[in-house]
């Protein structure tokens, strides 16, 4: 993606950085994104607006943002402008996009944008988890992924097995 796809590639690092949804993703404007606070706000799932910090790693992908107008969405076909068309269609475009990428290197149909999101929350998670406690890496995490609720993220990190329990053996002796 680097080479052949690099507006792509800028596409999944928000969803895999800032763990966004891809619909969320799509939804942002360069109004939502403060440089100099280094934090973005985005339109979530539950319509709430929410302000997200914008990690170091992903400061650096970012484009100069200056010269654009505040209402130019982040992400169209062409880069950084105007999109008259539905978030459905948007979020389909590049899931398209992803699909040519993910069909040239034989990932199955698996695999797809959000995935990404599956994959590093899962990835964050486990990182937290070799130094806190499980309600501790819950209660960090629910900061970074701007879960609403311990529950939902619980959920969440069953649904994607992000925790998995040691061997059991003992016990069933």
């Amino acid at each position: 993606m680097q080479q052949e796809a690099p507006l792509l590639l800028l596409f999944v690092q928000f969803i895999s950085f800032n763990l966004l949804r891809p619909i969320e993703v799509c939804r942002l404007r360069v109004q939502d994104i403060n440089l100099k606070d280094r934090v973005l706000r985005v339109q979530t799932k539950n319509q709430i607006v929410k302000t997200k910090i914008i990690p170091e790693l992903m400061l650096s992908s970012l484009p100069d943002l200056s010269s654009y107008n505040v209402s130019d969405y982040i992400f169209t076909p062409t880069g950084l402008g105007e999109w008259m068309a539905k978030e459905i269609n948007k979020r389909n475009y590049f899931s398209n996009r992803f699909k040519k990428v993910k069909d040239k290197l034989k990932l199955g149909e698996e695999y797809g944008l959000y995935s990404f999101r599956h994959t590093y929350i899962t990835k964050l998670y486990r990182v937290l988890r070799k130094t806190a406690s499980p309600f501790e890496a819950k209660s960090k995490s629910m900061l970074i992924t701007g879960h609403s609720s311990m529950i939902a993220l619980e959920k969440y990190l069953r649904d994607i097995d992000a925790e998995l329990p040691e061997d059991y053996s003992d016990l069933l002796r």
